[in-house]
């Protein structure tokens, strides 16, 4: 008797999470908030109940944006992230986070061009305006590795960045935000009937760097599309003409 009742409680638990979460398939917080926004509850039969891990972090800081609109369509050149951590290899854990913001500033991208640009050695803000200058780009998008951890799906990982972006024609910073983010083992929560605990993805760093990479993105494509909107209307004007 005593089992019939617990495997109930726990059919209900898990349909009551499952409304709550809306979704049955894995969801990825991308926006950064205490709150998930959607479980995937996995009901064992040794009476624990499991759900997926979700990225949890800081609000995003924009401490500095552009004062006008883009004048000219926006283009760049993605830079690696320098770490102000101390990392067993720095440059080539920086070019490796850089180039995740990157795969995934190239989805609904905010630049009509964005290039990647590999790195041998460290570079400063003014080298990169420079290089990005000389392929023909507006912009020059940089950034720092504030905070790194990768423990894997054993135990989570951590990610701080730092993101810039330099307008090549004056070196002026026009952008500049950060952001802390992380995805770590929760602990097994005993209760009465059941336990319930979380798991981790298999690269739990690829989806904090996409979680932080699409925050970012956000601002930086509003501003961006006013740029299209403008050149949408001087086009219609244009064609209204003849």
């Amino acid at each position: 008797m005593k089992q019939i009742v617990s495997c109930c409680m726990l059919v209900m638990l898990c349909a009551g999470l499952l409304t709550i979460g809306g979704c049955s398939t894995p969801v990825v917080q991308t926006t950064i908030n205490p709150v998930p926004s959607g479980f995937t509850p996995e009901l064992r039969w040794d009476d624990t109940i499991v759900w997926d891990e979700w990225v949890r972090g800081d609000d995003l800081i924009v401490s500095v944006y552009p004062q006008t609109k883009p004048d000219a369509a926006p283009t760049a050149v993605f830079f690696p992230f320098l770490p102000t951590v101390s990392l067993r290899d720095p440059l080539e854990t920086g070019t490796a986070v850089a180039k995740g913001f990157w795969r995934e500033w190239l989805r609904e991208a905010p630049f009509t061009v964005l290039e990647f640009r590999e790195m041998t050695t460290s570079y400063s803000p003014e080298y990169a305006v420079r290089l990005a200058r000389q392929r023909g780009a507006l912009f020059a998008i940089t950034g720092k590795l504030t905070d790194f951890y990768d423990g894997g799906s054993v135990t989570g990982a951590r990610l701080g960045v730092t993101l810039d972006i330099y307008d090549t024609r004056t070196g002026a910073l026009i952008w500049s935000m950060n952001q802390f983010a992380y995805m770590d083992k929760d602990r097994t929560r005993d209760f009465l009937l059941f336990k319930a605990e979380t798991r981790l993805p298999s690269d739990p760093l690829w989806v904090v760097t996409t979680a932080i990479a699409q925050s970012m993105k956000r601002p930086v494509q509003q501003w961006t599309s006013q740029w299209a909107a403008v050149q949408q209307q001087n086009n219609s004007e244009e064609n209204a003409a003849f």
